[in-house]
């Protein structure tokens, strides 16, 4: 019986493991597709209503969860205490702030960053926007396909470490 009940603990264990990775690659993927959505509104609104780069950023801090909402926030912020400063560094500085709770890849970063940068531009063309959200569009496409790789992956190390372990323990 005791048997039983450690093999039940071991795989249910195994179980969860796994998919708590999965739960990490789902996050991962939201908060690429979030910021893609908020750096969208943003272009939407620069060429739309000409709004300062401050405002377009509370403006899309309306409404979003307490992560996005205070990071927009905290850019604006910044930005209205001190005009001269760089809008890239705003960027990373806040991203370092919260590095536990975004789970982007350097190459990932840059691409937000850059984004970021070119849309506080008064004269940024259309077209390097264009190239930016291609860059982004195509770093999700990537994260899609490896969370379904990796999904498949730690399903099958899950049970079968669990079995491992079951063998073990009898």
């Amino acid at each position: 019986m005791l048997k039983a009940a450690g093999v039940f603990l071991v795989v249910i264990g195994t179980a969860g493991f796994g998919n708590s990775l999965k739960l990490l690659l789902n996050r991962h993927l939201k908060q690429l597709s979030d910021f893609q959505g908020i750096f969208i509104q943003m272009e939407l609104l620069k060429t739309t209503l000409k709004l300062p780069y401050g405002e377009m950023l509370r403006r899309c801090a309306r409404g979003r969860d307490r992560l996005y909402g205070e990071l927009l926030e905290g850019i604006a912020g910044e930005m209205e205490e001190n005009h001269e400063i760089d809008v890239g560094n705003l960027w990373e500085k806040g991203f370092l702030k919260r590095k536990g709770e975004f789970l982007f890849s350097q190459e990932e970063r840059e691409i937000l960053i850059s984004l970021a940068r070119t849309l506080s531009m008064e004269s940024s063309s259309t077209k390097a926007c264009e190239i930016y959200f291609f860059r982004l569009e195509k770093q999700i496409a990537q994260v899609v396909e490896e969370k379904k790789e990796k999904q498949k992956l730690y399903r099958c190390v899950g049970i079968l470490s669990g079995l491992f372990l079951v063998i073990l323990l009898l």
